[in-house]
């Protein structure tokens, strides 16, 4: 998909559960210093937390995740006033304010730009600068220098953006790593042993 290679160590021990309520992901809406809080507790740094957020330049996320942005931003009842207004009206357009009885939750690319291409690009940060992210989440990198310029760079330079991406998933993949009889090292990673 253009995303890098990394190194995965191999002889890491996997949970013996896998359900959503162990899911240990921040709101798509949170702030920046809120975001940046998480990161930094899981031992990440700014420049790791603007990179691995470039991963949302592919995949789908539900409207459901992103209707406060266009509808009630932060609960004054109106839609973000950063969001560049033809995107907004984009969005609106694929995202209801709420689902009717039986309806599903749409469906929306996180990048509409590289959609049902999934292809990894720099154009996630282009559209950041833009004021055409979907998730809260991502478009606050604009609104701190450090990731402002962070984003800057990798909008201009996708082989930086493509080298720092492996760096931070490979720290990332350091993080609550299970130790002596917590879990299992499997012999096919597809199922417990």
């Amino acid at each position: 998909a253009g995303a890098p290679s990394y190194p995965v160590f191999t002889g890491r021990r996997d949970g013996l559960t896998s359900d959503k309520q162990t899911v240990d992901l921040p709101s798509p809406s949170i702030s920046w210093d809120a975001s940046m809080a998480y990161f930094k507790s899981r031992g990440l740094n700014v420049l790791d937390m603007a990179t691995l957020l470039g991963s949302h330049s592919m995949g789908r996320t539900h409207c459901s995740h992103i209707v406060d942005r266009l509808y009630n931003f932060n609960k004054t009842g109106k839609p973000s006033p950063t969001m560049n207004k033809s995107f907004l009206s984009e969005m609106a357009e694929n995202c209801p304010p709420r689902t009717k009885k039986g309806q599903t939750d749409p469906l929306v690319y996180l990048n509409p730009d590289s959609g049902s291409n999934h292809s990894f690009t720099s154009s996630f940060y282009s559209r950041v600068l833009s004021n055409k992210s979907v998730l809260e989440v991502d478009q606050q990198l604009l609104y701190n220098d450090d990731t402002k310029q962070i984003s800057e760079e990798f909008s201009a330079s996708f082989e930086d953006f493509r080298k720092l991406f492996a760096l931070s998933m490979s720290k990332m993949g350091s993080i609550n790593v299970l130790t002596k009889n917590e879990g299992e090292i499997r012999r096919d990673c597809r199922r417990r042993n």
